[in-house]
């Protein structure tokens, strides 16, 4: 989030938690209850700033990165940890335990990740037609091909199945 703050700034907590929630991407998509502890967290650390916004009546607070917040986001942009290589997936997870599934179970499983996967590659196509953020075509571009890669995977998945039930 801080870095979406550097990004925007002056931004509010109102324009922060519309972004978040508009997000088609799930694990970026958060709630208000864990937006507003986690900017005065940020501010306690001296990664953020609030000010009153002009001329504003209700007391809205601008929000801006410090150059400590600025520092951070620089330092998380250049670290690259293992597990940010191999990310967690939750369909991947659930083929473990296939077995407790009869094979026509496994095929509409197959089928209703494959459909969903199909209505969030349209969500994202046209979310990506309504956002600007810095180097859009490589962030929405590695979105869809994963996507696209997950659909592929399950295609192959689904020719083993069937495959397999006919053997």
């Amino acid at each position: 989030m801080l870095s979406l703050v550097l990004r925007i700034q002056p931004t509010t907590s109102y324009q922060i938690i519309k972004i978040y929630s508009d997000s088609p991407i799930s694990n970026f998509n958060t709630s208000k209850g864990k937006i507003y502890p986690l900017i005065s967290r940020l501010e306690e650390e001296g990664l953020i700033s609030k000010r009153r916004k002009d001329a504003d009546r209700r007391g809205t607070e601008e929000l801006s990165c410090t150059a400590l917040g600025r520092r951070a986001v620089k330092d998380w942009v250049l670290k690259i940890r293992p597990d940010h290589l191999l990310l967690d997936d939750p369909l991947r997870t659930r083929v473990q335990s296939f077995e407790l599934l009869s094979a026509d179970e496994r095929a509409r499983w197959v089928l209703n990740a494959k459909e969903q996967l199909h209505s969030k590659l349209d969500e994202l196509e046209e979310y990506g037609r309504s956002v600007e953020v810095p180097f859009k075509e490589f962030v929405h571009d590695s979105a869809v091909r994963s996507l696209r890669s997950r659909i592929d995977w399950l295609d192959r998945m689904y020719i083993f199945l069937k495959n397999s039930e006919a053997a």
